[in-house]
């Protein structure tokens, strides 16, 4: 039982280094602009296909899901960004002026920050498992942030704590932060997909009845 349960941990943490290492190389491999965006849905994908088995967690698999992913990862990346962009900077100026109203208006767009992280990770999710089209995509994710708040804050204390840690023990960038951020995001927003799933699934099982 107990060199069980250390195999089982050696393969967690070999797991977590091997998709680390695989998320950094092909982050380069894309001169990190072009590349983070499908590194990280590869590792999303080779999560959710394979779980924490790090047999199948090859350079060959991931170098296949990477080209697969560039593209359309790429798009929802820049999207991504570009929205970020437009915040940091209206917060930026924001910070810049006195008043309660601008301290508010901070805080509002520090929260919107936030979702937008957490919208993210739940569009990497999704589009690990559902063919649907980057509209669709987008509002699933959404329409996923507002779901629960309880969640929401789930999965942003999960990241911070990660980014805690991270900040003290600064080679856990080259080894464990990208891959745990694809686990978390797996873990924690997995009970709210597989909600929003099933109303999906009895939506689509009433229109067809209906007709």
């Amino acid at each position: 039982m107990v060199s069980s349960g250390i195999q089982r941990g050696f393969y967690f943490i070999w797991t977590i280094i091997k998709l680390n290492m695989f998320f950094l190389l092909f982050s380069l491999m894309g001169g990190i602009l072009l590349g983070i965006g499908p590194s990280f849905q590869t590792m999303v994908d080779l999560l959710s296909e394979y779980g924490l088995d790090y047999q199948n967690m090859t350079l060959s698999n991931y170098y296949i899901n990477w080209k697969y992913n560039f593209r359309r990862s790429n798009l929802h990346f820049f999207i991504m960004e570009i929205l970020t962009i437009l915040v940091v900077y209206n917060l930026f100026l924001s910070t810049q002026m006195k008043g309660l109203v601008w301290f508010i208006a901070d805080i509002i767009m520090v929260f919107i920050l936030l979702l937008i992280m957490v919208m993210y990770l739940y569009l990497v999710q999704y589009e690990s498992k559902y063919d649907i089209s980057t509209i669709n995509l987008f509002k699933l994710s959404f329409i996923s942030v507002f779901f629960n708040f309880f969640g929401f804050l789930k999965i942003i204390l999960g990241i911070i704590t990660i980014i805690f840690i991270t900040w003290n023990f600064k080679g856990l960038l080259l080894f464990a932060t990208f891959a745990l951020i694809a686990i978390w995001s797996e873990f924690s927003t997995k009970e709210k997909r597989e909600i929003i799933s099933r109303k999906l699934e009895e939506n689509e099982e009433a229109y067809k009845a209906n007709f």
